[in-house]
């Protein structure tokens, strides 16, 4: 018989940036959000006429919808920013699906091709997630037929940060202090220092620990009662497979539960689907 997970959470005290639930908040800071885009894509961002933490994109009811961490938008350009504490093997794709859905989610019927907006999708990743020990990877498409590649120029820039990497002489000096931010946390910077403070501001206030935790003491409750529900009504079978199919059936009915309290506390949907190892589709139907 599967034994009982346990899923660990870090003490509200010990939360930091690279942890999502701190990243998405403080980003919502238009001041702080424009200065670390301009530091990674080294633009100019104009005047930010959106911006929000957990924007959901649903293109159609039956396709795959997502919740990007930090999404906004100026008068050219359309960014979507991830902090990214562990790696699935798939972030490449993500980021490709992440700027289709961005498009579609910025065109407006009518539209034509040329109005499409720059679009970039940034992962600022606590690991290497190509394994090549660079600290800053940026993709675009191109040809690769020739010796001399031929950009493809539609607009589309993928950015991968590898804050763990040792070499980071090819950085401009801010991006780097930010860079040893996210590692040491020891802020150097006037950016750092103000993001810094933001966070021990946030980290004082009532409402946003309590929301932690209750998001926390939810997901530790729906795990012990679903599993507890789940072998009740697998011995009460009879059957050794009645035991699975119990514990799979009270842990899921739980999690639809815990789901549902998680999106009323605007917690994202890679939060809710790691703590309840629901089916994205399924926490979709919720929200909706």
């Amino acid at each position: 018989m599967e034994k009982q997970t346990t899923i660990k959470f870090k003490p509200w005290e010990d939360l930091d940036i690279t942890d999502d639930f701190i990243f998405t908040r403080v980003m919502r800071n238009k001041k702080l959000c424009r200065t670390l885009l301009e530091m990674i894509l080294k633009v100019k961002v104009g005047k930010i006429k959106f911006l929000t933490s957990h924007h959901a994109i649903q293109i159609e009811p039956n396709t795959k919808g997502i919740i990007m961490d930090v999404y906004l938008k100026d008068e050219n350009k359309v960014v979507n920013v991830e902090m990214q504490a562990s790696n699935h093997g798939d972030l490449p794709r993500r980021a490709r699906y992440y700027q289709a859905a961005a498009d579609i989610d910025t065109t407006p019927k009518g539209s034509q091709y040329k109005d499409l907006k720059q679009n970039h999708v940034i992962f600022i990743c606590t690991f290497d997630p190509f394994h090549k020990g660079k600290p800053f990877y940026t993709f675009q498409n191109y040809c690769i037929n020739y010796d001399e590649p031929i950009l493809l120029e539609d607009g589309t820039e993928k950015i991968f940060l590898n804050t763990t990497a040792k070499d980071l002489s090819n950085l401009d000096l801010d991006l780097r202090l930010f860079y040893d931010y996210i590692k040491d946390k020891v802020a150097q910077t006037a950016f750092t220092k103000e993001l810094d403070e933001s966070i021990a501001r946030m980290k004082q206030e009532k409402e946003e620990r309590n929301m932690y935790l209750t998001y926390t003491s939810r997901m530790m409750e729906c795990r012990q009662d679903g599993y507890a529900e789940g072998l009740h009504t697998g011995l009460a079978t009879g059957r050794e497979e009645g035991i699975s199919i119990g514990l799979e059936r009270g842990a899921y009915q739980k999690a639809l539960e815990t789901a549902k309290q998680m999106l009323s506390l605007g917690l994202s949907l890679d939060q809710v689907q790691l703590c309840t190892s629901l089916p994205i589709e399924a926490i979709l139907q919720l929200m909706d």
